[in-house]
């Protein structure tokens, strides 16, 4: 079975992303994605508030390409 993805496409790296978002006030930071994240898993501590923050996103975007 074909792929439907281009070539060209398939070489393309992507960045994974995890969103925290504070419960109390709402401040999101976006973060490298760490293994073991998941979403509603509790972050840090907010740096708004020192509440402490869950994982509200996890996304990829793709890198740039270098040339």
């Amino acid at each position: 079975m074909m792929s439907s993805v281009p070539a060209s496409d398939k070489k393309m790296k992507l960045l994974v992303y995890s969103i925290e978002e504070c419960p109390v006030c709402g401040q999101k930071t976006k973060r490298a994605f760490q293994v073991g994240d998941y979403i509603t898993k509790d972050g840090g501590k907010c740096t708004k508030c020192r509440n402490t923050t869950r994982v509200s996103l996890v996304y990829a975007e793709s890198s740039k390409p270098s040339g």
